[in-house]
Parts: C-alpha cells; sequence; structure tokens
C-alpha cells in the first residue's frame, strides 16, 4: 500500500513539474516532493509485515506467550511492535 502511494506521489511530481509555469502548480510539485522525501525516510529503515488485525493479533499472542517461556529481547520488539500498531 505505501508503495502504491509513493508511486501516485511520484506520478503526482511528474504532472505537477510539467505545468511548473503555473505558481500553484509549483507549491504542489514542493509538497508531493516533500511528502515523498518524508515517506522515504520514514520507513526506509522499517520492514513492514501485511498481516490482517486478526492475524496481528494472533501473532501477538504466540509472541507473548513464548516470551513468557524464554525472554527474548528480539521477540519482545517484535511484541512491542505489534501491539502499538493495533492500538492505532
Amino acid at each position: 500500500m505505501l508503495s502504491d502511494y509513493r508511486s501516485w506521489l511520484a506520478s503526482e511530481l511528474k504532472l505537477l513539474g510539467n505545468a511548473s509555469h503555473h505558481a500553484y502548480s509549483f507549491g504542489q510539485a514542493n509538497m508531493a516532493k516533500r511528502a515523498i522525501e518524508r515517506l522515504d525516510a520514514e520507513i526506509g529503515e522499517r520492514v513492514l509485515v501485511p498481516l490482517g488485525r486478526a492475524e496481528a493479533g494472533a501473532a501477538l499472542a504466540e509472541l507473548e506467550s513464548r516470551i513468557a517461556a524464554a525472554a527474548s529481547p528480539a521477540l519482545e520488539a517484535l511484541a512491542h511492535g505489534l501491539r502499538q500498531a493495533l492500538s492505532s
């Protein structure tokens, strides 16, 4: 989904760049460029795993039971990420 959004922003930037003689288009192109840069910065170091809410909830429950059995910093970090994603 994010790659689709980035592609849409890039196409908008190209379209607006072709009409840059209008002040409005220039401003819109700058906003699209900043949005692409910010999106790249936000997701550049992240791994996105497309899970439905039910799947994420089940994975979180499984992780929490495994963390209780044997403390693992990596599993705890994954569980924390899932908790955050499910709370929003």
